[in-house]
């Protein structure tokens, strides 16, 4: 299989995973435009929320200005945002049609509130909220006329997950030389009532002083109880602690922690709105430069694990900051390649290299730098998709492909053509024994590009020594930094091809090119099947029997079109005879990936809940942070065992260590209850408990103590390992 497709699946993929939580919106706007193009003047039904166009008055009078709202009533505990979101989201978006004449004006916020989500400090809303919108009539309009006035809105609302929501509302209103109050008229006041008001007879003043910002009020009955919500994003930090003090009579000084971007470059004004528990104020305030004062020295909290922590030698790389980060990606990328979950595609660049032995230096050069390139550019991809799915308010960690029915779909029909290719159903180019000159001097730059990127997808995943630490500090980085360490692991994984390409003389080490080649091609073939089987299982334990069913039909496909394109598209037949093959043959893989993508999809989510994670013996139950708590409460040690079916470590450790008689005995003997937290589908608890430790995916193994101390073991175990952390521990 030409090596372009695989790349332009994987990008089509990618694009797919980005997209996919807007797909479910636009079908709404496509509804409307298929029923005609024309919204009814209504309520609109959407996740969560129901949103309609309201006005204030009964009818538009020319010349003079008039109000309209849109109002969302939402289930209990969802929430939308402010325009200053806070420390994720998104605020509303209003997109007017409006006939000609009349004109929009700006948004009148209502005062926001403060949402804790996962961690993070949002602004926004809950419950019923009106915003309300200033329209202006045009003198030319003509009495006796109707207009229709429609708004294309989009919301991302808000629970334990984020939702994008989009509709289209719509208001006909009579024009009249005099109006009256509509049946909306007390919203309205309502909605005026949540906005913020102009301050009064206070002096407000503002001023930097080191990393903070000190806003000071003075006046008549200051409230003590006051929150600054600062009317744009970056100036304050949303999740810092604003510290409250009266030092005198009638003055509240507040003290903020100011965004480093802000800092750098401060406004002259700093807006936003004051709030306390009755009432809440709009400030805008010029901002000066105070005196500078130190900033004192963070507190660094004690550990709260005694067991094994990160070695000396990755401690004293992390206090190094980004230099030691980027030396810790460089080498988590670097083990990346001993880790089982990349074997399969390593065996074919190892084939590879064996092929093109002897060719000439700046011909290997080509392609070690074509794979490095396809490597770490892959990465960047994949990190780049990650941060742009948090940044609107995606729960996820590094890994997160294999959680996508789609991903897996295409990873095992590439597997899957591949193992094929190498097994003798079908040939791409000249014959791969007995490699010559010719062969050797082969330029498939595209081919080894493509393998980087094979090698990129399947190896993220992998959660290998020094890459769980570093992708989880990754993750929680600013977007440069991520990418910067994302890119580093993905050369670090690139970097043993890349040095060989460098000195080709030293692949002469390697064996000679001859006949036992067709076997080790086979083997290969037969290895790539291996992982196609681990991939169903990947799948059934997300999507049942079904899932399994769609790919198992799917290489059904894919083997027919191989078979087809093997059979009459190779060179001793007619060019006719290649060309209809290998039409029918892509024709025939490309849909049934198409269709074998909605299939999974949709037995994923007919599957329901997640099965128990419990083994026969009863010992392991599902994980829940409650049942940690509850457990703890009671005086019980608790093990837990964050998992997941893609992730070979966590198989290989249960076999070796966790499942074992002796582990059993052991948990038996010390009274400790196992819990197994399953991370093969999406759980957003599970992603939340994950960062909290600094990682970004599995596996981790925490050991708690009854007194509440956690303890984190190493990722690769051992009985050994095990023992020696619970005798330790307890």
């Amino acid at each position: 299989m030409d090596m372009r497709i695989l790349w332009n699946n994987s990008h089509v993929l990618l694009s797919k995973l980005l997209m996919e939580i807007f797909i479910k919106a636009s079908l709404l706007f496509v509804a409307g435009v298929l029923a005609g193009g024309h919204l009814p003047a209504k309520p609109v039904q959407a996740d969560h929320t129901t949103v309609e166009l309201i006005a204030e008055d009964a009818a538009i009078v020319p010349g003079q200005s008039f109000d309209v709202a849109i109002r969302f009533e939402m289930d209990p505990h969802w929430h939308i945002y402010w325009k200053n979101p806070g420390a994720s989201g998104l605020p509303l978006e209003i997109n007017w049609d409006l006939p000609e004449g009349i004109e929009a004006g700006e948004i009148e916020w209502p005062a926001p509130e403060r949402i804790p989500l996962e961690g993070l400090v949002n602004y926004g809303y809950e419950g019923i909220v009106t915003f309300i919108v200033p329209m202006r009539a045009s003198e030319s309009l003509q009495v006796g006329e109707e207009h229709s006035l429609r708004a294309e809105l989009f919301w991302l609302i808000c629970k334990e997950v984020c939702l994008p929501g989009e509709a289209v509302v719509e208001l006909s209103l009579p024009v009249a030389d005099k109006t009256e109050r509509g049946p909306e008229a007390a919203a309205f006041e309502a909605a005026r009532d949540s906005q913020p008001k102009t301050p009064g007879d206070w002096t407000v003043s503002a001023a930097l002083e080191g990393e903070s910002i000190l806003l000071e009020i003075v006046g008549d009955s200051v409230p003590e109880d006051v929150y600054f919500y600062a009317e744009s994003t970056g100036v304050v930090d949303p999740n810092a602690e604003q510290v409250v003090r009266s030092p005198a009579p009638d003055t509240v000084q507040l003290r903020l922690v100011g965004d480093p971007a802000f800092l750098d470059e401060p406004s002259d004004r700093l807006r936003g709105v004051l709030q306390s528990t009755d009432a809440s104020w709009e400030l805008s305030v010029a901002l000066l430069s105070g005196e500078v004062v130190a900033a004192p020295e963070p507190e660094v909290a004690e550990a709260t694990s005694d067991g094994p922590p990160p070695t000396g030698f990755e401690q004293r790389l992390l206090r190094l900051g980004l230099p030691g980060f980027v030396v810790l990606a460089f080498l988590g990328g670097l083990i990346l390649n001993i880790m089982p979950c990349v074997l399969p595609v390593l065996s074919l660049k190892v084939f590879s290299l064996l092929k093109h032995a002897g060719q000439a230096r700046s011909e290997a050069l080509k392609h070690g730098l074509a794979y490095t390139l396809g490597v770490v550019v892959s990465f960047l991809v994949l990190a780049g998709a990650l941060f742009a799915l948090r940044a609107v308010g995606e729960r996820i960690g590094w890994g997160f492909q294999l959680q996508s029915p789609g991903f897996v779909v295409v990873l095992t029909a590439v597997f899957f053509i591949f193992g094929l290719n190498l097994l003798g159903v079908f040939e791409l180019g000249g014959r791969l024994v007995g490699a010559d000159a010719g062969v050797a001097k082969r330029n498939d730059v595209i081919g080894s590009f493509g393998m980087g990127v094979l090698a990129a997808v399947v190896g993220a995943p992998c959660m290998g020594p020094l890459v769980a630490g570093v992708s989880g500090l990754a993750v929680q980085a600013n977007t440069a930094t991520g990418l910067l360490i994302f890119g580093m692991m993905g050369f670090g994984l690139a970097s043993p091809f890349l040095f060989l390409s460098i000195f080709p003389k030293l692949v002469a080490f390697l064996p000679k090119p001859g006949l036992w080649m067709e076997s080790f091609k086979q083997a290969m073939g037969f290895l790539l099947m291996a992982a196609v089987v681990f991939l169903a299982l990947v799948a059934g334990r997300q999507g049942g029997v079904d899932a399994i069913i769609v790919l198992l039909l799917l290489m059904l496909l894919c083997a027919v079109g191989a078979w087809v394109f093997g059979r009459w598209g190779a060179a001793s037949r007619s060019r006719r005879s290649q060309r209809v093959s290998k039409v029918f043959a892509a024709l025939l893989i490309v849909g049934s990936l198409v269709w074998a993508m909605d299939a999974t999809q949709a037995a994923y989510a007919n599957f329901g809940e997640r099965e128990s994670t419990g083994d026969a013996s009863g010992q392991w139950t599902d994980w829940s942070e409650e049942k940690v708590q509850a457990n703890l409460a009671e005086g019980r040690p608790v093990f837990v065992d964050f998992t997941a079916t893609w992730c070979l470590i966590c198989q290989v450790n249960k076999k070796v260590a966790l499942r074992t008689e002796a582990t059993a005995e052991l948990f038996e003997d010390y009274g400790i209850v196992a819990l197994t937290a399953d991370w093969t589908r999406y759980d957003p608890e599970i992603t939340d408990t994950l960062e909290a430790f600094g990682r970004s995916g599995v596996p981790l193994y925490l050991l708690y103590a009854p007194d509440g101390d956690v303890m984190v073991l190493p990722q690769n175990l051992s009985s050994s390992v095990i023992r020696e952390a619970v005798e330790r521990a307890l």
